[in-house]
C-alpha cells in the first residue's frame, strides 16, 4: 500500500520547477565528477582523504534532498471543502502499519481544507510517532511503552490535531522541522517539512513540543469549518 506522499511524488513537477531542478542538477553533477578526479589523483594526507569522503557523502545527500525539496514546494492546495477530520484520521489508521495508535474520543469538529493534503499530513505525523515509539521500545527491550495517541482540541475558530508519542523525545524540537534533520538512514527529513508546508497552505501552523513526561507532541493547527 502506497503512502499519500508517494502518490503525490509520482506527479510531474510544474514545468518551471522541473526546469529549475534540472538547472541545479547540472553543477551538482559536475562537482561529483571533479570530486572523483581528485580521489583518483592519489591524495595521501589522511585529513584530506577524510575531507574528500565527507564531501562525497554531503554531495550525495544534497542530490537526494533536492527532488524532495521540490516535491514539497510543488504541493499546492486545491479547492477547500468542509472536511471531517476524524474521518481523515481513521482512514490513515486503517493502514496495517498504524495498528496500535489510539484515537481519543471526544467532539471532533470539522475543518476547512484540502482533504488529500490533510491525509498526507496525518500520515507523516502518525508515522513519526510510531517510529519514535518503536525506537524507544527497542532500546528498552520492549518495556511496554505507551502507544501513540491522536486527539483534537478546539481554539478560537481553530482546530488543533494533536499526535502524541512516548518515544525518546527531542532535545530541540524547533530544529526538527527542516530538511536534512532526520538521523534515520536513507531519510531526508521530508515528513515534518511537508506537514508544515501543508499547515501553511491552510493558514495554520505546525508546532512540536517535548513534554517533561517524555516523547513528542506534534500540534497541527487548522481553521475550523
Amino acid at each position: 500500500m502506497t503512502s499519500p506522499l508517494e502518490d503525490v511524488r509520482r506527479r510531474d513537477l510544474p514545468p518551471d520547477l522541473d526546469h529549475l531542478l534540472h538547472d541545479l542538477r547540472g553543477p551538482l553533477n559536475s562537482a561529483v565528477m571533479h570530486l572523483e578526479v581528485l580521489k583518483r589523483a592519489g591524495v595521501t594526507d589522511p585529513l584530506a582523504k577524510q575531507s574528500l569522503e565527507t564531501l562525497g557523502q554531503e554531495l550525495a545527500r544534497l542530490a537526494g534532498m533536492l527532488p524532495a525539496a521540490f516535491a514539497v514546494a510543488a504541493l499546492g492546495r486545491n479547492e477547500t471543502t468542509v472536511v471531517a477530520l476524524r474521518s481523515i484520521v481513521e482512514q490513515e489508521l486503517r493502514r496495517p502499519e498504524a495498528a496500535g495508535v489510539s484515537v481519543i474520543e471526544g467532539d471532533w469538529p470539522h475543518v476547512r481544507g484540502d482533504a488529500e493534503l490533510l491525509s498526507i499530513a496525518v500520515f507523516h505525523l502518525v508515522r513519526n510517532a510510531l517510529e519514535a515509539t518503536e525506537s524507544e521500545a527497542t532500546e528498552s527491550a520492549g518495556s511496554g511503552r505507551q502507544k501513540p495517541t491522536v486527539s483534537v482540541e478546539m481554539g478560537d475558530r481553530q482546530v488543533m490535531l494533536v499526535v502524541r508519542d512516548w518515544g525518546p523525545g527531542m532535545r530541540n524540537p524547533r530544529r526538527a522541522i527542516r530538511l536534512g534533520a532526520s538521523q534515520k538512514p536513507g531519510r531526508t527529513g521530508i515528513g515534518l517539512v511537508t506537514v508544515e508546508r501543508i499547515a501553511r497552505l491552510h493558514g495554520g501552523t505546525l508546532t512540536l513540543a517535548a513534554p517533561a513526561s517524555g516523547g513528542v507532541e506534534a500540534r497541527l493547527t487548522l481553521p475550523a469549518a
